[in-house]
């Protein structure tokens, strides 16, 4: 049998069968390693391709900060009263994208605030385990204006002990939701059932490929810079399906 007969043809595993949640975790750390750079390529949201909700976000954030300042100061703020002391505001940003938000929100946030009580001390940290995605959002041409303003940390949002408790001021987490592992769970009868995935590479793809254990050993070990090195393969892996009986 071959993709003549059959396109979806399985020459061999790169993998074994494995819960829906963990091949998807897999899968994202090996897609932004090697496209990162790239994710405008891929989707548009209204976080990376569009103003309105990182104009909401800014207007938003500048009347709670204005409005909790007056409640706590019984005389009002002014430039004056603003110290190398006075507490900074970190925003952050879980899965920057491409760094449309980030931008849209430092402007509209610079413009709202013709006082420069707020936007002078907002320190915006973009968020992201992938370097390469760090890297590209930096790149956004409308973050150039907001450079002192901006910081990165490589870091799972899930995983962020170098950050104290307390220290951040607002969190938007837009473009990660879409990448959290997430089980895929089937109800037969009485009986709940999860769904297993397992990896193979269609054949054509396969017959690409000279160092086949090289590349399934890259592939498991999520080394990217292995994996960079042999023909593009992500479109071309075709999923087998199985579902196992679980006490969830």
């Amino acid at each position: 049998m071959n993709t003549a007969t059959n396109p979806d043809a399985l020459p061999q595993p790169m993998g074994e069968f494995s819960p829906v949640d963990e091949w998807q975790a897999h899968i994202s750390r090996i897609f932004y390693g090697l496209r990162g750079g790239r994710v405008q390529d891929y989707y548009q949201t209204f976080a990376s391709a569009d103003y309105r909700l990182a104009h909401a976000l800014a207007q938003d954030y500048y009347d709670r900060v204005r409005k909790r300042e007056r409640d706590v100061n019984r005389e009002p703020l002014t430039v004056n009263r603003l110290t190398n002391n006075e507490s900074r505001l970190t925003v952050m940003e879980w899965g920057p994208g491409n760094g449309n938000l980030a931008a849209c929100f430092l402007t509209h946030l610079k413009a709202l605030d013709k006082d420069s009580l707020v936007y002078p001390r907002v320190r915006y940290v973009l968020v992201d385990a992938h370097q390469t995605i760090l890297d590209s959002a930096q790149t956004h041409p409308d973050l150039a204006a907001h450079r002192e303003r901006v910081e990165t940390l490589r870091a799972e949002a899930s995983l962020l002990a170098s950050v104290k408790d307390g220290t951040v001021d607002r969190i938007f987490c837009n473009e990660l939701w879409n990448d959290l592992p997430a089980k895929l769970m089937l109800r037969k009868g009485n009986e709940i059932e999860e769904e297993h995935l397992r990896p193979n590479l269609n054949e054509k793809r396969h017959a690409a490929i000279e160092d086949w254990s090289g590349f399934v050993r890259a592939f498991s070990e999520t080394d990217v810079a292995v994996l960079a090195a042999f023909p593009a393969f992500l479109e071309d892996i075709i999923w087998e399906k199985e579902y196992h009986k679980s006490d969830w």
